[in-house]
């Protein structure tokens, strides 16, 4: 073999080898950018329920576009591969999104959902609440049945009011809950009063907050003195107790 020939062989084998270990690198760099831009899935997760956390404090109308952004980066974050550069990026703004939580309207944001505006309900009577909204045992069969408000214990007697402005829309003898009054609030929004021993009021009777409706007795299908309160949006049961404040009791 000439000289010629060997150089050219030989040629031919280190660049044969520099192709090889130029595949090997790159194979590393991008086995290396894979590994970056592929976040854990408890990143991912972590992200998901900050998207889950944005759509709900987003209900609660937070100012300055806290939830747009957060949502945004979130939805990034889920439906495509982001680095952990990006994630650091975002994390490092966190203090001053952070600081924008204090503008999260979280005390009316149930109130908002069910009247569209912020609203605290009064309380109808003074008590305590001995039977909450929700599913219980059902007390004369087996099984469970759905109680579509709250229950709140008073002495036969107790004067009961109206929680909001409206007027009355009805006052309806029911074999469940005796004697009912129902008071429309406007916007979808009413309220029930059951077991009531007297109504002080009659339909198409316009009230105030406050105002007295009829008193607390033991009618219908009750085990003792209370009043049965629901409130209804479009027709549709709602907690009272989201809408209600905490301790304060009373008219």
């Amino acid at each position: 073999m000439s000289w010629r020939s060997d150089l050219r062989e030989r040629t031919r084998v280190i660049g044969r080898a520099g192709r090889t270990i130029g595949r090997g690198i790159r194979s590393g760099a991008e086995r290396e950018l894979h590994s970056i831009r592929a976040l854990p899935q408890w990143v991912k997760e972590t992200i998901a329920c900050l998207f889950i956390f944005a759509l709900v404090f987003g209900a609660s109308h937070a100012h300055k576009g806290l939830a747009l952004r957060v949502t945004d980066f979130a939805r990034t974050a889920v439906t495509s591969d982001i680095t952990f550069e990006e994630v650091k990026t975002f994390a490092m703004g966190l203090p001053g999104k952070l600081r924008d939580l204090a503008s999260l309207d979280l005390k009316n944001f149930w109130s908002r959902a069910v009247t569209g505006t912020p609203t605290e309900l009064a309380w109808p009577v003074s008590g305590e609440v001995t039977s909450y909204f929700g599913w219980r045992p059902n007390p004369e069969s087996p099984g469970m049945s759905l109680h579509q408000g709250i229950d709140i214990a008073a002495p036969k007697g107790t004067k009961v009011a109206t929680v909001l402005d409206g007027v009355v829309a009805s006052v309806r003898e029911s074999p469940q809950y005796g004697l009912v009054v129902e008071i429309d609030h406007g916007g979808g929004v009413s309220t029930i009063y059951g077991h009531l021993d007297t109504a002080l009021i009659e339909e198409n009777q316009k009230l105030n907050r406050g105002d007295h409706i009829g008193t607390v007795g033991d009618s219908g299908n009750a085990t003792g003195s209370h009043l049965h309160f629901e409130v209804r949006k479009d027709g549709i049961e709602v907690d009272p107790m989201t809408l209600l404040p905490p301790l304060v009791k009373g008219p």
